[in-house]
């Protein structure tokens, strides 16, 4: 059984479109058990339009304010607990669900589960994990949008917390990472620092990376001519600090709007990959997770402007992306993890032991 806390006040957007994903996403996992976080009582009529009534495996709970997405978020996550993000997280920490998916703002999603949950031992600060690219050469970014000013060890964290992540979600061993950076004529400090520690662990880094390679189609030959995989990213970690990822997300969901208003195939003759611009990949507007906190917490991105259709499919890739890491115990797994980074800063500092 996983259970999972579902946050549905979010911003104080209506939770209508949302629930359109419920009857998918509880069908593809009998196992599957959710608590909805919501404002009031008149969820249970649009559950009952869906054929849903509360009991088993849905589950009801209350929270009486939404949060402002904005520079307030932090102040609002922590002095309102009754905010459906606080509830959804206290939930978790008190064992009446495994995991919290929410709608709120994503700055507040990683300040109420850092804030609920608490840091992993090692871990000085939440980072966010949005997995981008086609389905054929998808890749962990981290962090998405959660810091700014990071310092070279926090670099590592995410390059870690992001390769316990990927090992999971790509059941792959050794995840390659990379740091995300300019062009080798533009080196800064931050990154010298970073690319030396990287070097260090026990990683599989493979040196720095730019945007472009990043962006780079995931075939050889034309679009549509067999399209041969080649996997030329050549890492499924990308490493880089919340400012810059925040920038690449942005143009991410900037070109997945050009792809649907001017039609397909205008992106792939600009020689970018058509994967980023489609539904392929919902996880560019769901399923961010946070990592380096003690639980699980993934926020479920939705816009205003959106189609519902469109905010289903959000809600069900952050369901998807909590159900994994929750089977796979992944809060576990980075802790171990974070043990690496923990011993080489001990022998940073001349430390025995």
């Amino acid at each position: 059984m996983t259970r999972i806390a579902v946050d549905l006040v979010g911003e104080g957007l209506p939770s209508g479109p949302l629930l359109e994903a419920l009857p998918s996403a509880l069908g593809a996992d009998p196992h599957l058990v959710l608590t909805l976080v919501t404002s009031g009582d008149t969820v249970r009529d649009d559950l009952a339009r869906l054929g849903i009534v509360p009991g088993e495996r849905v589950l009801l709970a209350t929270a009486a304010r939404s949060v402002s997405a904005g520079p307030e978020a932090l102040r609002e996550v922590r002095a309102r607990r009754d905010s459906g993000v606080r509830v959804a997280a206290r939930l978790v920490r008190d064992g009446h669900a495994d995991a919290m998916v929410s709608t709120a703002p994503a700055e507040a999603v990683v300040a109420s589960a850092q804030f609920t949950y608490g840091l992993l031992p090692g871990a000085t600060r939440a980072t966010l994990a949005s997995i981008v690219g086609g389905a054929n050469a998808p890749v962990v970014l981290c962090d998405a949008g959660a810091t700014v000013d990071v310092t070279a060890d926090e670099l590592a964290q995410f390059a870690v917390a992001g390769s316990a992540y990927a090992a999971v979600r790509f059941a792959v061993n050794a995840p390659r990472v990379g740091l995300l950076t300019a062009r080798p004529a533009l080196p800064d400090t931050l990154r010298r620092a970073a690319d030396e520690l990287l070097r260090s662990l026990d990683l599989h880094y493979v040196g720095p990376l730019t945007a472009d390679r990043l962006l780079a189609p995931s075939w050889t030959g034309e679009p549509g001519d067999g399209q041969k995989i080649d996997h030329r990213r050549g890492v499924d970690v990308a490493v880089t600090d919340g400012f810059t990822g925040d920038v690449l997300m942005s143009v991410i969901r900037g070109m997945r709007w050009w792809e649907s208003h001017r039609g397909t195939g205008h992106l792939s003759r600009a020689g970018l990959d058509p994967g980023w611009g489609t539904l392929e990949d919902p996880d560019v507007r769901g399923g961010t997770i946070v990592l380096g906190v003690d639980g699980v917490a993934v926020h479920a991105e939705r816009a205003p402007d959106e189609a519902g259709d469109s905010q289903a499919v959000g809600l069900l890739a952050a369901l998807r992306a909590a159900s994994v890491a929750v089977h796979a115990d992944l809060a576990s797994r980075t802790r171990a993890a974070m043990a690496i980074l923990v011993a080489r800063r001990r022998a940073l500092a001349g430390l025995v032991g």
